[in-house]
C-alpha cells in the first residue's frame, strides 16, 4: 500500500484532507483508507463518506495457493515446537490456547503476530506449542479436531452504519483514555512540584495537601474507568477484518531460509530458529544486519555482544522484531572456528534457552 493525499468529503462538504493509505477493492478500482474503511477514489484524489465503503480486504481477489475462505488458523510446524496462527480476538487466542492445554500439548507462550500472510490468513495471533513427541493423527488433524467449533467464520456486520460505529466508538474510546491519562499526570505533577517548593504540604491543616491527593485519586479512578471502556472497544473493533498484509500468499520459511543459505553462509541456525525468524519478526533487516557482521568477523569474540553467564562460548544480543527490542540471539563459534551456530529466541524464552545452552555442550 501507498500513501496519498485525499480529499474527504462528506457529500459536498469537505471535511478534511489527509494522508490516506491505498488498496485495491475487489473490482480492481483504487481506494483510500480512512477510519478503517476503503472508499473508492474518485476524480480530484477524493473520497466522499457518505457514499460506498467497504472493510478493506474483505473481499480480496482469489490468488494461487490461498487457503479456505472461511479458515481462521493456519499451522506452522517446526521442530518440536509448532506455532498456532490465529485470526480474530484476544479472547479467541486464550481460548484456542486453554483448548491445546486441555488436549494435552504444552503451550509455550502466546502473543501479536507479526509475520505476513501464511496460507492466505492474515493472522492477528500466535500460540507457539510444543508439538506432541507421538499422536495418532497428523498434527494439523489433531489441533483442527481441538479447535473444532471454537474458530468459526467471523460473521460480517449487520449493516454498513453499524461498521462505522463500531470504529468511531474505537477511536472515541482510545481518545477519552489518553485524556484521561493526561489529567491524571498532570494532577501528580501540581502535588509533586507544590511539595518540592514547600514541603510536605501543611498549608491550611493539611486541607491543600488533602484536596490534590483526592483529585488525583478520582483522576485514577476515572483512567481506570476509562481502560475498560478502551479495552471493550478495541475488543469489538477486532471483530472487524483486518486489511490482508503486503506480501502475497506463500511459503515465507522457505524464503527466509534462502536468505540465510545464499547470504550468511556460515550461520548455522538452532532449533526452531528459522520459525522464529519468520512468525514472530515483522521486519528482519535488525536480524540480517547483526548475524552479517558476525559472520564476518575474524575472531570468536564478537563486538556489541555480551557472554552468556554459565554457557561456556556463547555469546547474546538483543535485536529488534520490528517491533520492540524483546528479540534474542544467542551465537558460538563452532569447534572448527568456521561456522556460527545461532538460536534466534525471544526475551521471554530466556530461561528455558539458557539452560538448553548449558546442555548443549
Amino acid at each position: 500500500m501507498t500513501a496519498i493525499s485525499v480529499s474527504i468529503y462528506d457529500g459536498a462538504q469537505l471535511l478534511e484532507r489527509r494522508d490516506c493509505r491505498t488498496t485495491l477493492l475487489p473490482d480492481q478500482r483504487t481506494a483510500a483508507i480512512w477510519r478503517g474503511l476503503a472508499y473508492p477514489l474518485l476524480e480530484g484524489e477524493r473520497i466522499d463518506v457518505s457514499g460506498e465503503a467497504v472493510v478493506p480486504g474483505a473481499a480480496p481477489p482469489p490468488a494461487v495457493g490461498t487457503s479456505r475462505p472461511d479458515a481462521r488458523f493456519a499451522l506452522v510446524e517446526g521442530v518440536g515446537e509448532a506455532y498456532l496462527l490465529i485470526q480474530g480476538s484476544v479472547i479467541d487466542r486464550e481460548q484456542a490456547a486453554a483448548r491445546l492445554t486441555s488436549g494435552g500439548l504444552t503451550v509455550l507462550r502466546h502473543g501479536r503476530y507479526l509475520g505476513d500472510l501464511v496460507d492466505g490468513l492474515a493472522a492477528d495471533w500466535f500460540v507457539r506449542f510444543q508439538s506432541p513427541s507421538a499422536a495418532p493423527q497428523p498434527l494439523a488433524d489433531h489441533i483442527r479436531t481441538l479447535l473444532d467449533g471454537l474458530l468459526r467464520p467471523a460473521e460480517a456486520p449487520a449493516s454498513m452504519a453499524e461498521l462505522r460505529l463500531r470504529l468511531v466508538e474505537g477511536e472515541l474510546a482510545q481518545a477519552k483514555a489518553a485524556a484521561a491519562s493526561l489529567k491524571t499526570e498532570v494532577a501528580r505533577l501540581r502535588l509533586a512540584l507544590a511539595e518540592q517548593a514547600s514541603g510536605p504540604i501543611q498549608d491550611d491543616g493539611g486541607e491543600v495537601a488533602e484536596r490534590l491527593r483526592a483529585e488525583v485519586d478520582d483522576l485514577q479512578k476515572a483512567l481506570a474507568e476509562e481502560a475498560k471502556h478502551r479495552i471493550a472497544a478495541e475488543a469489538l473493533a477486532l471483530e472487524v477484518p483486518r486489511p490482508p498484509r503486503l506480501l502475497a500468499a506463500g511459503r515465507l520459511k522457505d524464503e527466509v531460509a534462502a536468505v540465510f543459505a545464499g547470504l550468511l553462509p556460515r550461520i548455522r541456525l538452532l532449533r526452531s530458529s528459522l520459525d522464529v525468524a519468520a512468525v514472530e519478526f515483522s521486519d528482519r533487516r535488525f536480524l540480517y544486519g547483526a548475524l552479517a557482521e558476525l559472520a564476518n568477523g575474524a575472531t570468536g569474540t564478537p563486538p556489541n555482544w555480551k557472554k552468556v553467564k554459565g554457557a561456556d562460548r556463547w555469546w547474546e544480543r538483543h535485536i529488534s522484531n520490528g517491533q520492540d527490542d524483546t528479540g534474542r540471539i544467542y551465537a558460538r563459534l563452532d569447534a572448527e572456528g568456521r561456522d556460527w551456530e545461532v538460536l534466534v529466541s525471544h526475551k521471554s524464552e530466556q530461561p528455558r534457552d539458557i539452560i538448553w545452552l548449558r546442555l548443549c555442550g
